[in-house]
């Protein structure tokens, strides 16, 4: 399982439901709008309104602020690149006493401790022989791997690298 995917088991949690009602999974990416995030934040706790979608870049950051400042939410930024890419999104979570939290995911452990100087929690890379059992099961399920497709199969896991 890599990072993006528990991300997702975690915001999807009967319990993380129960317990935040304001919750929203961000692809940030390498190349991300920070518009586009503060609207897609904006979209997934509901309160997404054309006037929001006019504003300038600031008073959006401040509008997301403002909806979440009441709530109890749990944001989920996926694949945050670079610590200066943390620095122009959290401004729009407010510092409530609400029990809220952003998860970040990242590739970058020092975005990660810069976020929360708590020790961040590490996925380690798939074996190649796991990698190559996991592209199995997702390409051809419960049959083998044809053998005229199994070079192919052995250069994509060589190209994952670990990753899933």
């Amino acid at each position: 399982v890599g990072k993006t995917t528990l991300a997702k088991k975690v915001l999807h949690d009967p319990k993380i439901e129960y317990d935040f009602f304001a919750r929203a999974f961000i692809y940030v990416s390498q190349q991300f709008e920070r518009t586009e995030v503060f609207l897609n934040i904006l979209g997934s706790i509901g309160q997404l309104t054309e006037e929001a979608k006019n504003m300038p870049e600031e008073k959006l950051a401040e509008h997301v602020r403002e909806q979440l400042k009441t709530r109890m939410y749990l944001i989920v930024m996926d694949d945050v690149w670079k610590i200066e890419d943390w620095d122009k999104l959290k401004v729009a979570f407010p510092t409530n006493k609400k029990r809220s939290r952003v998860l970040i995911t990242t590739r970058n452990t020092s975005v990660a401790i810069y976020a929360n100087p708590v020790e961040p929690y590490h996925l380690d890379f798939l074996t190649f022989d796991a990698s190559r059992e996991l592209l199995r099961r997702k390409v051809f399920g419960e049959n083998k791997c044809p053998e005229e497709v199994e070079q192919y199969e052995l250069h994509i896991v060589k190209k994952g690298d670990g990753l899933p």
